[in-house]
């Protein structure tokens, strides 16, 4: 299958029906499944031995049990983020871009892509650090060094590290699901309009 990378816009194959993608999904399913389980396991097993303990011991327990709900909802929040990714393979291509990674001051990674109507323009999408995870040029170096991402980083991408499309991750403009925010309007392609509102993307009429 001829895929032309280097292309903008929205020409050529599907993510979703390039060789390689659907067995990194796949495998980013299943990783992201074990972590849930694991987590929602560890819970409960947590909560029984909270009730074997004395009642002093309840109050430490208690906080114990509130940071491993935390990490389970966090597993299974980003297990539930395929679905997102999955309609995102089967709309857009993928494309290759080198030198997109920056890492502000605040350790928040920010991935500089190229607008899809006007592609001497860029577009950026941030990553942040958050509570759990601080990121470095260190992490992000393959990314940077030739990143894959489908989508529109107007609304939203799927980006891939290669070789085998590993470290495959969901990146999203706050507009593009939140109906708290005012969405996208301005300099938008019917296609781009056509694409974003496939992967469940707000668009202004």
């Amino acid at each position: 299958m001829t895929m032309n990378f280097d292309a903008q816009g929205f020409d050529g194959p599907k993510a979703w029906d390039t060789p390689g993608t659907r067995r990194a999904f796949r495998i980013r399913t299943a990783r992201h499944l074990a972590k849930s389980l694991g987590w929602v396991a560890l819970w409960w097993a947590t909560l029984f031995v909270t009730l074997l303990l004395p009642v002093e011991a309840s109050l430490p327990m208690a906080v114990v049990l509130v940071l491993i709900g935390l990490m389970a909802c966090l597993a299974l929040g980003r297990l539930a983020l395929g679905w997102r990714m999955r309609r995102i393979l089967t709309v857009y291509p993928w494309r290759r871009q080198s030198g997109a990674v920056r890492i502000t001051k605040g350790k928040d990674a920010v991935f500089v892509l190229p607008d899809p109507d006007t592609p001497e323009k860029t577009v950026s999408l941030k990553v942040s650090a958050g509570l759990f995870r601080t990121w470095s040029h260190e992490a992000l170096k393959q990314y940077d060094e030739e990143l894959w991402y489908a989508g529109d980083p107007r609304f939203a991408c799927v980006v891939a590290r290669p070789p085998g499309l590993s470290g495959l991750g969901y990146l999203a403009q706050p507009t593009a699901y939140n109906p708290r925010t005012s969405p996208r309007r301005k300099g938008l392609s019917p296609e781009a309009r056509r694409r974003a509102r496939a992967i469940g993307a707000r668009v202004a009429d």
